[in-house]
Formats: C-alpha cells, sequence, structure tokens
C-alpha cells in the first residue's frame, strides 16, 4: 500500500507539472472554468488529492476490530463566491473498512485470525469552504457514497448475497493549509447509513463468524494532499 500511495502522489505531481508546461499561455486563470466570467476568490479552479484513510467503523461491536489503513484519490472542482466562501464538489475513490477476528473450522481445528476486509467506494462530497485565513481554509458538507467491491483478505465478498448496503450517505468536517499550488488537509468522515443490511445476516467464508442485523457505520480520518492545476 505504501508504494501505491507513493506512486499516486509522484503521479499528481508529475500530471501537474506537466500540464503547466504543455499548456500555451501559461498558468490558468478563473476564467478558464467560469465561461470567461470573473470572480473574487482565489479558490475557483479545480485539482487533483490523494491521501491516507485511518478508517475505523463505529457501532455494534466487531469481534476484537481494529483500525484499517488505506488510501483515497480523486479530483476535485471549486467554485469561490468571494474571498471567505466557496463551494467544493470532489469525486474520489475511497478505500474504507476493518480489521476482526475470524474463526475457522475445518471440522477439526477452530483457528482464529485477524482478517481485514476492505470496501471500495466513488464518494461525492459536496463541500462548503470557508477561508479563516489568506492560507487555511474549513470545510463541511455532506457525501453521498456507492460500493462497488468488497474483500476479506484476497476473497471478493458478493455485495448482494452478504446484505451489504451499496448505497451510503454521509458528513464531512475538516481544514486545510495551502502552500502555493498545494493543499494539506485533514478531514472526519461519518457515515450515517449502515454498511450492512439488517434484514440479512452476513457471515464470513469458512468462518464461524455471523452478523446478525448490525448496526455498523463507516468512520474514517483522512490524511491528504491536493495539488491545484488553478490556484
Amino acid at each position: 500500500m505504501k508504494k501505491t500511495l507513493l506512486f499516486l502522489l509522484l503521479g499528481l505531481v508529475s500530471s501537474t507539472a506537466a500540464f503547466a508546461q504543455a499548456r500555451p499561455g501559461g498558468t490558468l486563470t478563473s476564467k478558464d472554468y467560469t465561461g470567461g466570467k470573473t470572480t473574487e476568490s482565489g479558490n475557483t479552479g479545480f485539482g487533483v488529492k490523494g491521501g491516507y484513510n485511518f478508517s475505523r467503523p463505529y457501532g455494534d461491536e466487531i469481534p476484537n476490530g481494529s483500525a484499517y489503513h488505506n488510501y483515497h484519490v480523486g479530483v476535485y472542482g471549486q467554485f469561490g463566491f468571494n474571498n471567505f466562501s466557496s463551494v467544493q464538489v470532489e469525486l474520489l475513490y475511497n478505500r474504507k473498512g476493518y480489521n476482526s477476528d475470524i474463526n475457522s473450522y475445518n471440522g477439526t481445528v477452530l483457528t482464529k485470525t485477524n482478517q481485514a476486509t476492505r470496501l471500495d467506494y466513488f464518494e461525492l462530497p459536496i463541500l462548503y469552504v470557508a477561508n479563516l485565513t489568506n492560507n487555511f481554509s474549513v470545510h463541511i458538507g455532506p457525501q453521498v457514497s456507492l460500493l462497488t467491491k468488497a474483500k476479506s483478505g484476497d476473497k471478493d465478498l458478493g455485495l448482494a448475497e452478504n446484505g451489504f448496503n451499496t448505497v451510503d450517505f454521509g458528513g464531512i468536517v475538516g481544514g486545510a493549509f495551502r502552500v502555493g499550488p498545494a493543499r494539506i488537509g485533514a478531514r472526519y468522515d461519518l457515515g450515517f447509513g449502515k454498511i450492512f443490511d439488517t434484514s440479512k445476516k452476513f457471515t464470513y467464508p469458512g468462518s464461524t463468524v455471523t452478523y446478525t442485523n448490525p448496526s455498523i457505520h463507516n468512520q474514517v480520518v483522512q490524511v491528504y494532499v491536493a495539488l491545484g492545476l488553478r490556484q
């Protein structure tokens, strides 16, 4: 995962540099994104972002549950109404999940292992951004998430047959520092919907762990770097 994150961040840097060098006329301005209209805010534009996820669901107890570490990556677009207020829309590929104890029984021996469950989402946050200073902003807003894949270790888990809810909704709050064209930020991502459909029973393949009517929700702390193609 560390190598993947490194490649993603290197890709973000190289794509920004290549874009700036390749475009005739130099650096983009806000008019390039607003049909020729001007804006007083320096936030208007778009960019790419990626970072680290610290994921630990909340709700009903997960057997010996512990934090799950992975990454997110995506793009954002932002329009500033003035020097203080703006709206930012993002499209993210986000890997959430958790670790838990799995009991496996082969007919003779019962073994217990700590198994990672990975949940892959495409997410659409819509955020209000307030610039508290020239270099620091806070953001808050809703998010809609679509679950596209679930894995337990190296095994794919069917979404419908295992009772996963494929749509989630939640809220985000966070802050970011601006350093030139880059932003360094952190946020708290809280899911309001349940990971599992409470009308179904979920059992890990080849294990004795069964969740019946589980009320478990996503909860993630993110740290990220964003690079603006126009700032």
